[in-house]
């Protein structure tokens, strides 16, 4: 199935598992529960390894959002809550070793714990958006990504800022917001980035553009190291400035 329908699925096994807490629906709740978890390990392994997933409905990109942060859907709290009741050991763990092992053996051959870098990989969502995004877009999230699985925070902190100029480019050349330079995008490179900043938004956006940019830099220009928690939260910034800029331009 498309990744957009399994999300949509997934939202419907939601409710129907919390349904079934709330009447207390012994059986309704454990078909739920395996059908739910089946489902979103499914989607979470899918996503672990995308830069960039392509949805055109908004409650299902919700979903793609909520299961690869923190956030999580209503059912994941009641089963977070329930596993550390049940198992505090493995509470926090969201492959059991067999598929750890499988996974690991698909997205990584080298010195690094395949353990370390699929948990790395997990605490990061893939951009989302309605249509699709220029091949650098995708290919500097990718970076990010990696960076962050390697532990590489101060680099994965700073190509966000670099996300960030390359999408604002993608979207001044597919909009044509400087029409007389068509699509050459080498061209960009003679207008500062506070006037390729104020083509793509306005108001609060552009405020929260202009303020994200600014702290990016702060490590670029030597002023700041970061921790695994501030790169965590940068990237997350970056991505939903990027989605918020995308949708306004309606790609």
């Amino acid at each position: 199935m498309l990744l957009q329908d399994d999300a949509l699925q997934l939202a419907e096994l939601d409710r129907q598992l919390i349904r079934a807490v709330v009447e207390v629906d012994l059986e309704k709740f454990s078909s739920s529960f395996a059908a739910y978890q089946a489902l979103r390990k499914s989607l979470r392994t899918r996503l672990l390894d995308e830069p960039v997933a392509s949805i055109t409905d908004p409650d299902a990109a919700e979903v793609l959002r909520k299961i690869t942060t923190r956030e999580g859907l209503p059912s994941d709290k009641v089963i977070e809550r329930l596993s550390a009741q049940l198992d505090e050991s493995r509470a926090s763990q969201e492959f059991d070793d067999q598929e750890l092992r499988q996974i690991g053996s698909d997205l990584f051959y080298s010195w690094f714990s395949h353990h370390e870098y699929i948990a790395g990989l997990a605490e990061l969502r893939p951009l989302i958006v309605r249509g699709s995004v220029a091949e650098t877009v995708s290919r500097l999230v990718r970076q990010v990504k990696g960076c962050y699985a390697f532990q590489q925070y101060d680099a994965a902190y700073g190509l966000c800022r670099t996300v960030i100029e390359a999408s604002v480019r993608d979207i001044c050349v597919r909009r044509q917001l400087f029409p007389d330079l068509g699509d050459n995008v080498l061209l960009f490179e003679e207008f500062k980035w506070s006037q390729l900043r104020d083509k793509v938004c306005t108001g609060p956006l552009r405020q929260r553009l202009k303020t994200l940019y600014l702290e990016l830099c702060a490590l670029l220009h030597g002023r700041k190291t970061v921790t695994r928690e501030e790169a965590r939260r940068a990237f997350e910034e970056t991505l939903q400035v990027v989605e918020e800029l995308y949708a306004t331009h309606g790609l």
